[in-house]
């Protein structure tokens, strides 16, 4: 069990900094997280009740925005919060526009190669920046994407 959670931990953490491997060829599998997936909702919002926050609500604008940029990484083989030449936009604010969601401020959590809401919920949270991007105090709205092993989370103040 240590050594899986060692492997994860350190995905996790090469994926902030990495490139990752190339992912399989895509075959249309993306899969859209619905705004309503109540496990997600209740993950996050139970671990942020634990640290003594308010809940966030999910938001269609920012999972269109989440998932546009889940499925843009796959489809042109990068991993990075930044989407050079993005068709949705290349920074989180502009992405987050693109889908209809004007941020105030925001947060967004990317990682490559989990096969679960559940095991990419625990890799955020054990990793200090990924966890201080979900216990933002501010945050009052979520959006979740993902396509096939790579998972956007996007968070935000005001959308």
């Amino acid at each position: 069990m240590k050594l899986i959670f060692a492997a994860t931990t350190l995905a996790l953490f090469a994926a902030c900094t990495a490139t990752p491997p190339a992912p399989t060829p895509s075959t249309g599998a993306a899969t859209a997280v619905a705004p309503s997936d109540a496990s997600f909702t209740q993950m996050l919002n139970s671990f942020r009740a634990a640290q003594g926050q308010g809940p966030v609500r999910a938001n269609p604008a920012l999972t269109r925005a989440a998932q546009a940029h889940a499925e843009d990484m796959l489809e042109r083989n990068y991993f990075s919060h930044r989407a050079p030449n993005g068709p949705n936009g290349e920074t989180f604010g502009q992405r987050a526009a693109s889908a209809g969601c004007a941020i105030q401020s925001g947060a967004e959590n990317i990682a490559f190669g989990q096969s679960s809401q559940a095991e990419v919920f625990t890799g955020w949270q054990n990793s200090s920046g990924h966890r201080r991007n979900m216990l933002g105090p501010d945050y009052t709205s979520f959006g979740l994407g993902q396509a096939e092993n790579i998972w956007v989370l996007k968070l935000s103040s005001g959308c």
